[in-house]
């Protein structure tokens, strides 16, 4: 008896594929949305001011157009700035201005 196999009885058959079902897909990992949030508001553009282009993250741009926006009074932009500024305290840096708001009420006090 030979050990040689015939060529009709090899191991891979001639038009077929030695991985049937294919490559098993990976697994995606779960991101959470706070990651997506960061991840994309990290991300750089480059923007036009004053007729020079600046290169800054989204959030940064973003935070710019809100200050933008509430500076030429619109409601809506300075109440989610003041939300903003809410969510995301911060000491200033040294040498920074502090801008202090008072109402009516504070004054008579």
């Amino acid at each position: 008896m030979s050990a040689e196999p015939r060529t009709n009885d090899t191991r891979f058959k001639k038009g077929r594929s030695g991985n049937p079902k294919g490559r098993p897909k990976q697994t995606k990992r779960p991101m959470s949305v706070g990651f997506l949030f960061r991840k994309v508001s990290q991300e750089e553009i480059r923007i036009e001011v004053d007729g020079g282009v600046v290169k800054m993250s989204l959030w940064d741009a973003y935070v710019r157009q809100i200050y933008t926006m509430a500076l030429n009074k619109d409601i809506s932009a300075a109440r989610l700035l003041d939300e903003l500024r809410r969510q995301f305290p911060g000491d200033p840096l040294p040498g920074e201005k502090i801008t202090f708001g008072i109402t009516e009420a504070d004054e008579r006090l």
